[in-house]
């Protein structure tokens, strides 16, 4: 990493700290004298604890990043200084120190003054947590950074401290967690766990969740819902799938659902066959508390009930968030669709309730050689790069393939219709295209060894997206589904080829999927 960028890095830091040291000494004038105020000022700083310690554990690091990176961070950097320096300065302006007048007009003076307060810290409050929603995912991809130096930096900032409760207040001790299971130079590794007792589901209640492979559990003598999908051993190496799952397994024990839309997993579960051999594993995933069974989001798409554009916006948000954090952890998903995308109802039909990826049965690491085996389903193949379409697949599988199905899904969100139907509403009918889709799809040219209509299904969804997106969601949205879709085009100037955007870490790609995917889907308010 160039010296200049570490030395910008470093100044919008440290001038940062400064301008929240300005601000905590005006808003002490106040807090004493308004609990309003103190309240505000309260969460001001809960907000500004966590920012410090991620800067501080940033400087630490710094020379180990990539300049992608680092860049990335300097430009979110000096918007927070940005936005902090226009809090101080409006706060500044109603320093009760600087105070003239006397007589009637103070207790008029004050009364205003204290509105102007509260109403600064009202606006930091929200631009520091959109700030942190942009620079967490950035924040992040510092896990993907390989070597000692990261390692040792955590360990010691933490001291090692992997509790549940220090990961929900001290994100360096989440960040470990993580790493944990990313890096075998972490001693902590080795404590965690995640193969279960095969007697725990013993006489659990199974609920099938119709056009997805996962079931919902109930365990005897308890409320909480839990969440079961199956990994075949069947398509890959036994020591492979045992590995991945095991890693998945760690990686989804220190997830926060809330922030990321993936569940917590609470363990694996083997079976073995006849001759003793390992030929699936259960994942199982905590279910949220107090939830209902939940419904996949083609349920809700096939349903065709409309819901507000806020809830669209919603899900596509978590959806994006999801994708980062498993590419994040080292994994490419493989199986982006909407049977994949699990919702727990609200009550509310417009509003529904909170998203969660799941669909972890093809998932691998980045770095393990993928096979080039496919299938001809259509309803599959639709949400497949061209390049991983068909029966005999020809590329190796990487991020930018994710990144394209990803595109779809989005698409489809952003419609909210549904591409693939059942004539019957049962998933055991056979599928056919929907009335969305405008195009026919059949199993049939994805049979062959080379299938020509490849690009064909990939321009015509770029049509799709042109066409119909702009008045339903608007530009920014249509414009991110787009760069999805064309996300390995050549010269499509963001991804680039695929040659062009591979790295030891996977950092470049995540770089650029957080500058031109993520951050502008969260820009995007309604």
């Amino acid at each position: 990493m160039s010296a200049e960028l570490a030395l910008a890095v470093i100044g919008l830091v440290e001038g940062s700290i400064k301008l929240v040291r300005k601000i905590r000494t005006t808003c002490k004038t106040y807090r004493n004298a308004d609990e309003e105020i103190n309240e505000k000022f309260v969460l001001v700083e809960s907000l500004w604890v966590k920012i410090e310690t991620q800067l501080g554990f940033l400087g630490k690091v710094l020379g180990h990043l990539t300049d992608d990176l680092v860049q990335s961070q300097l430009d979110l950097l000096q918007r927070l200084k940005g936005k902090l320096g226009q809090a101080a300065s409006r706060l500044e302006e109603v320093d009760p120190k600087k105070a003239t007048n006397k007589g009637k007009t103070v207790d008029i003076l004050r009364k205003w003054k204290f509105a102007l307060v509260k109403s600064s810290l009202d606006e930091l409050i929200t631009q520091l947590e959109g700030w942190q929603q942009r620079f967490d995912p950035t924040w992040y991809l510092m896990i993907l950074v390989s070597g000692k130096v990261l390692d040792t930096a955590l360990l010691k900032s933490t001291g090692g401290d992997l509790s549940q409760s220090s990961q929900n207040s001290n994100p360096l001790s989440k960040m470990l967690a993580i790493r944990s299971t990313l890096s075998p130079e972490v001693a902590t590794q080795s404590k965690l766990h995640v193969t279960l007792s095969p007697d725990g589901l013993k006489a659990a209640q199974e609920f099938p969740i119709p056009f997805t492979t996962a079931k919902t559990v109930m365990r005897a003598g308890s409320s909480n819902l839990l969440i079961v999908e199956r990994v075949s051993c069947a398509s890959r190496t036994t020591s492979q799938v045992k590995t991945d799952v095991g890693s998945l397994a760690k990686k989804l024990q220190n997830v926060d659902p809330d922030s990321f839309g993936l569940l917590r997993c609470k363990g694996i579960l083997k079976h073995h066959d006849s001759a003793n051999k390992l030929s699936a594993i259960d994942v199982v995933y905590h279910a949220p508390s107090d939830c209902q069974l939940p419904r996949t989001l083609r349920h809700y798409l096939l349903k065709q009930n409309p819901v507000s554009l806020s809830t669209v916006m919603r899900i596509a948000k978590q959806l994006v968030r999801s994708v980062h954090y498993v590419h994040t952890c080292g994994f490419v998903h493989k199986n982006l669709r909407p049977e994949n995308i699990l919702i727990f109802p609200s009550g509310d039909d417009l509003s529904l309730g909170h998203s969660f990826l799941i669909g972890f049965t093809e998932f691998r690491n980045e770095n393990f050689q993928t096979n080039l085996h496919g299938d001809a389903a259509w309803q599959r193949n639709l949400y497949r790069h061209p390049q991983r379409q068909g029966a005999f697949v020809l590329e190796r599988y990487v991020m930018q393939h994710d990144i394209y199905s990803l595109g779809v899904c989005l698409l489809e969100i952003g419609l909210w219709r549904s591409f693939v139907w059942y004539p019957t509403h049962d998933d055991n009918a056979t599928p056919v295209p929907g009335m969305a889709l405008g195009f026919s799809c059949s199993d049939e040219e994805f049979a062959t060894k080379h299938p020509t209509d490849q690009q064909r299904i990939k321009e015509q969804l770029v049509a799709l997206a042109e066409k119909e997106l702009p008045p339903r969601v608007g530009d920014a949205y249509t414009n991110v589904v787009i760069s999805c879709l064309r996300c390995l085009d050549p010269g499509n100037g963001i991804f680039g080829t695929e040659a062009g955007l591979t790295d030891e870490d996977g950092v470049t790609v995540g770089v650029k999927f957080v500058e031109h995917i993520l951050s502008s889907i969260i820009e995007i308010s309604v």
